[in-house]
């Protein structure tokens, strides 16, 4: 631990009570060490700010300290940047306060990774969609990041990414911005850091009734196609683009179809996940996996009893 890097993770919250906790065990429990996790709360009154004080004053071993404060803020965008004034580490993660790392090696692969390849400033990998009760919904797998690509609407997750330092201290976010503030972020800083894809599942990204895509999807639509044109997209890709995107698609999806074959192999109480997850049935989860049908969410229901029995997490 003495030699490695030091990472900080950013952490925006407002009124998350419900899922913050699951969020920061999740950076807990990585086996790298050390980590420094910065939560920038906007003045929540559900119950966050006295999980933020239980959870600073607990203690969680030696490598991890922890961070917070809890004011009004402009937004989703400010709380970041509040954050990333913070930051006192080499590496630095981004991952709000309903997502979570999907098991415990994410920041140390993402560690290895960048210090392998010193070109590279920004490193991502895949995503699983989960529910509001941590149930798999399905694997989302996005390819190798080119700006090309982003603007003709590939984003990368963003629990998944870390970047070096230097980024998010020449780079900073609009503070204006409400939706499609990470697809626009990527856009800023991607012409300038090179990206490079780590090939596992790095985040879980949990699809909830109050998340940013499902409450203002039409705005969110909005910026980002404004966003693509302001940064030099065409009205309309030409048909060899159109023609690789639906080849690439494809390839995504039997790709996340292997990861999810994987995990059912593996079965659903691996010990080195990062929070408790459960799978409703294995016939189910590959049908929304080769549909790619998140509309039948509400199917899943809540987290089981069992589950959250056997969850290593709730132990």
């Amino acid at each position: 631990m003495k030699n490695n890097l030091l990472v900080s993770v950013v952490t925006p919250s407002f009124n998350q009570a419900g899922f913050i906790d699951e969020t920061l065990r999740s950076v807990e429990l990585q086996n790298y060490r050390p980590i420094h996790q910065i939560v920038i709360d906007g003045g929540s009154t559900d119950g966050t700010v006295e999980l933020l004080k239980r959870w600073a004053e607990a203690d969680h071993g030696e490598g991890y300290t922890f961070e917070w404060i809890s004011e009004r803020d402009r937004g989703h965008a400010d709380a970041l940047n509040k954050g990333f004034d913070r930051v006192k580490g080499d590496i630095v993660g981004w991952l709000n306060s309903d997502d979570l790392y999907f098991d415990r090696y994410v920041v140390s692969a993402s560690v290895k990774t960048l210090q392998a390849h010193p070109d590279v400033d920004v490193v991502h990998g895949e995503v699983a969609l989960i529910s509001e009760f941590s149930g798999l919904h399905m694997v989302w797998c996005m390819p190798q990041f080119k700006y090309e690509r982003a603007l003709r609407g590939y984003i990368i997750p963003q629990p998944s990414v870390f970047f070096r330092r230097v980024v998010v201290d020449r780079h900073r976010l609009d503070p204006s911005l409400r939706v499609a503030i990470d697809q626009i972020y990527w856009l800023q800083i991607g012409k300038e850091h090179k990206f490079l894809k780590i090939q596992r599942i790095q985040a879980a990204d949990r699809d909830q009734p109050g998340r940013i895509s499902r409450t203002s999807t039409e705005a969110l639509m909005k910026a980002s196609r404004d966003a693509y044109l302001q940064y030099g997209a065409k009205e309309k890709p030409a048909p060899a683009e159109a023609l690789s995107d639906t080849i690439v698609r494809g390839v995504l999806r039997i790709r996340g179809l292997l990861y999810v074959l994987v995990l059912l192999m593996r079965g659903e109480r691996n010990k080195s996940l990062a929070f408790p997850m459960w799978i409703d049935s294995p016939w189910k989860l590959i049908k929304r996996q080769l549909t790619m049908r998140v509309n039948k969410r509400q199917d899943m229901g809540k987290r089981p009893i069992q589950a959250e029995r056997e969850s290593h997490v709730a132990n």
